[in-house]
């Protein structure tokens, strides 16, 4: 795990207001769970290389439920608001309750608004 990740400072990317945000600021999202908990990621737009990607976690705030085969979309968001492309990935791996799982994902502008979205996931009880 990468400790910087430990330190950096959050701020909250608005559903109402998306291109408020800039494009280097961290964001947050949740994903109500039905019975309780949620899917929460939380991501920077990185820049190494040439090449841009968002990257980040995606926290289980649930108590009793893992995360199966979930699927991000990452949105490029338009100086309006207005969703300009839309990137997919499944992230590898799940996502444990009360744990997380980091992600990355290949974006080709480092300098646009993002918004990250949980858009599917599959829910398992833990056995312990």
């Amino acid at each position: 795990m990468n400790r910087r990740w430990l330190a950096m400072p959050l701020s909250i990317l608005a559903a109402l207001a998306p291109a408020a945000a800039p494009a280097q600021s961290p964001g947050t999202g949740a994903l109500p769970v039905v019975g309780g908990g949620a899917l929460r990621p939380e991501w920077t737009v990185e820049r190494s290389a040439g090449r841009a990607r968002v990257v980040g976690y995606l926290y289980n705030d649930s108590g009793t439920r893992d995360a199966l085969n979930v699927w991000l979309r990452v949105e490029r968001l338009a100086p309006d608001g207005e969703v300009g492309a839309v990137y997919r990935r499944r992230i590898v791996g799940d996502v444990l309750s009360r744990d997380r799982l980091a992600f990355a994902v290949a974006v080709p502008e480092p300098v646009a608004s993002y918004r990250v979205v949980v858009e599917s996931v599959e829910w398992a009880d833990e056995c312990r």
